[in-house]
């Protein structure tokens, strides 16, 4: 197994033992594959509730300029 593989199934870092999130749900899943592809126009609304939501303003300007 990856070392990737590991951390996806169990939720741990196998070196250091700390959580990491990852996601599992369809929703989550597809709520990431919008910021992988946050070039697409389609995305570009999702996205900006999303960081707003999180409190994350500032990336705005450096994602959409």
């Amino acid at each position: 197994m990856t070392v990737a593989t590991v951390i996806y199934y169990s939720g741990y870092h196998p070196y250091t033992l700390k959580k990491v999130y990852t996601a599992k749900t369809k929703k989550e899943k597809l709520s990431q594959r919008k910021f992988l592809f946050w070039y697409k126009k389609e995305y570009r609304d999702a996205i900006k509730q999303e960081l707003i939501k999180m409190g994350k303003k500032d990336l705005l300007t450096k994602l959409f300029r």
